[in-house]
């Protein structure tokens, strides 16, 4: 009887870890289908807003059209630019965008590879060429080293892979995480994330990579990415670090409805920009 339920109990963990093994296979050739979630339609532009704004189009390194929009702000201190999160397109961010331009930036916010009207497929390597392509053009137009990088969600790793990579003036990271593992490992707790994972997105050794002042904005409220990795962020950055907490939700919260959030981004592009923001 006993080998009996020796053998049972044996044949159940066989069968448990054939389910595991199972699940791990999926969740390794189906990760991106839980990161990228891209959108090709447009719904809105600056000019919805009756904002004037020029559409434009970056060559990436690897040869992929990156689709951009440039809103001016007249007489700019610098430029900002923008990186949105892992969903929709940048149709879904006009608001914020035209309320940084409002603080005298010019505005450069760009689609990602597979989404709206930029070309390829996603990949996280792919999203870091798309960022460099547009801030290049930022340069070329005569910014220099007097940009912004601003990362939405999982932008957040890529604006600030790009404030790492060269000099600018400053880094915002809104609603970001820590990384693409601290991220799996918080919603998959019982899968070893780290051997699954392609994906590094790693926002925290960037932070702690780049010479920049930094900007953390983030929601106790937040219900897809913890709030204790925008500390995390904040805390990476040491003394060149703010932080400011927003009010809402990942994706019914952020700066367009938290109070005080403009004044500090303005306070912010004050500072690392002081010569001539209004």
């Amino acid at each position: 009887m006993r080998k009996r339920l020796l053998l049972d109990a044996a044949l159940v963990m066989a069968g448990l870890s054939i389910v595991y093994l199972g699940m791990c296979v999926f969740l390794f050739f189906k990760q991106d289908s839980y990161i990228y979630f891209p959108e090709k339609t447009i719904t809105a532009t600056p000019g919805t807003y009756r904002v004037p704004y020029e559409e434009r189009f970056a060559l990436a390194s690897d040869g992929v059209s990156v689709n951009y929009w440039l809103i001016r702000a007249g007489d700019p201190s610098g430029a900002v630019v923008f990186a949105h999160g892992n969903g929709g397109n940048l149709s879904d961010r006009v608001e914020k965008y035209i309320l940084l331009s409002g603080m005298g930036l010019d505005v450069y916010a760009f689609d990602y590879r597979g989404y709206g009207k930029s070309g390829g497929e996603p990949s996280e390597e792919g999203f870091y060429r798309d960022m460099e392509a547009v801030v290049s053009e930022a340069v070329k137009d005569g910014h220099g080293e007097r940009i912004i990088m601003y990362g939405e969600s999982i932008g957040g790793a890529v604006a600030a892979r790009a404030a790492a990579g060269r000099a600018c003036a400053g880094l915002v990271l809104e609603s970001s995480f820590t990384t693409a593992a601290d991220m799996a490992g918080h919603y998959y707790p019982l899968f070893p994330v780290g051997m699954i994972l392609r994906s590094g997105f790693d926002a925290l050794s960037s932070v702690r990579s780049c010479d920049c002042p930094v900007l953390v904005l983030h929601s106790p409220d937040d219900d897809i990415v913890p709030y204790r990795m925008g500390r995390e962020l904040m805390k990476a950055a040491g003394d060149r670090g703010r932080f400011f907490d927003l009010k809402g939700g990942h994706n019914d919260g952020g700066i367009i409805v938290s109070p005080g959030a403009s004044e500090k981004l303005r306070e912010f592009a004050g500072d690392v920009l002081p010569e001539r923001v209004p």
